[in-house]
């Protein structure tokens, strides 16, 4: 059995929650599990949400061969699919919206085996589409990206008179996970409850925890499916348990060992500039400084290191971080000020950092 039953029976709670382990299934997009009680759910015209967390119609292409992933020639991101509301496809950088022509070979090997990866929502919705002749709404930024919007859209699905073949199947980023006024779902489905995983950043565990935590408690739906390929993550297996203190308690001492914050401050330089070499000419020349001072004020325990972020190219420029950790950071950035004048030499400060990509 590819699945676990986290069972919550409560006068006040009442939810089956199914933590599917996507790494013993044949199809990493959907298990079994999930292809069974959507089927039966679509036919007995039951309400479903599927929650995921990326837009538009695929990732980008793969090559088959040498298994090159096409980039944006401004940002250092893959080209994603977007298909326009004329069923036209278009290849689009998601950051700064260049638009490039589909190609026929690989870039790199000139193979014509390449094909799109990963499943988004327009993806999703077209194979639903194909194989149950439904209709999903899908609810993302590009067609709620404002409050009225947002207000509008969940009107217009809480209406009876609303067609059942277009809300029975809602495709939802988690972008907008507040429940639907007068609106009960029956079955809803993670497709991926790994995604915040994937960001090498010290607060990814809290986020992914929260991005299921709360859509288990705050609707009142019975029946949840959460598809992992991390079944044992403490994010995603202490939020099956809906056990929020038991979380922080592994999520504390996570950062504790690890200096993270709240038990160390954070501080991040970014530096950008559209010439590589003179971004790491400007960096390496600060990062010396920084150990210059560190050690003329004799303070030990400060960490120093230097790192590109997670998208090391946007619009156009590299960008490279310098991260000081520290439980008096704010001491230290004012020596820092003092001595090197980081403003003047179009250097970007985060004093108190959340996140380090």
């Amino acid at each position: 059995m590819n699945y676990e039953l986290f069972k919550h029976d409560k006068d006040w709670l009442k939810k089956n929650i199914f933590l599917v382990n996507m790494t013993k299934e044949l199809d990493h997009n959907f298990s079994q599990l999930m292809l069974k009680w959507l089927s039966k759910y679509i036919k007995e015209k039951k309400k479903i949400w599927i929650i995921m967390n990326k837009k538009w119609y695929s990732n980008g292409i793969i090559c088959k061969d040498c298994g090159y992933i096409p980039q944006c020639k401004k940002c250092s991101v893959s080209i994603n699919y977007y298909k326009m509301p004329s069923w036209e496809m278009a290849w689009i950088c998601h950051i700064c919206k260049s638009q490039y022509n589909f190609p026929s070979k690989c870039w790199k090997c000139w193979s014509s085996k390449i094909k799109d990866f990963w499943i988004w929502t327009q993806k999703l919705a077209e194979i639903i589409k194909n194989e149950y002749w439904i209709t999903s709404t899908i609810i993302e930024s590009e067609t709620a990206n404002s409050p009225n919007k947002i207000k509008k859209i969940l009107a217009q699905i809480s209406n009876s008179k609303f067609p059942i073949n277009q809300s029975q199947v809602i495709i939802w980023t988690s972008l907008l996970c507040q429940p639907i006024k007068n609106y009960t779902f029956d079955l809803i489905i993670f497709l991926n409850a790994d995604l915040w995983l994937s960001t090498p950043d010290y607060n990814s565990a809290e986020k992914n925890f929260y991005f299921i935590y709360e859509a288990l408690t705050k609707h009142n739906c019975q029946n949840f499916i959460i598809q992992t390929f991390n079944p044992d993550h403490h994010s995603i297996r202490q939020a099956c348990k809906l056990d929020k203190d038991w979380f922080y308690e592994i999520e504390n001492q996570f950062r504790k060992d690890n200096d993270y914050p709240p038990f160390k401050e954070i501080c991040i330089i970014l530096y950008k500039n559209e010439i590589e070499e003179r971004l790491f000419n400007k960096v390496d020349k600060l990062y010396k400084e920084l150990l210059y001072l560190k050690e003329k004020y004799e303070i030990k325990d400060i960490e120093i290191y230097s790192t590109p972020p997670l998208i090391y190219k946007i619009f156009g420029k590299y960008r490279y971080n310098i991260i000081i950790k520290w439980s008096e950071v704010k001491n230290f950035m004012d020596i820092v000020y003092t001595k090197l004048k980081l403003n003047q030499n179009w250097f970007k400060i985060n004093r108190q950092a959340k996140s380090i990509v």
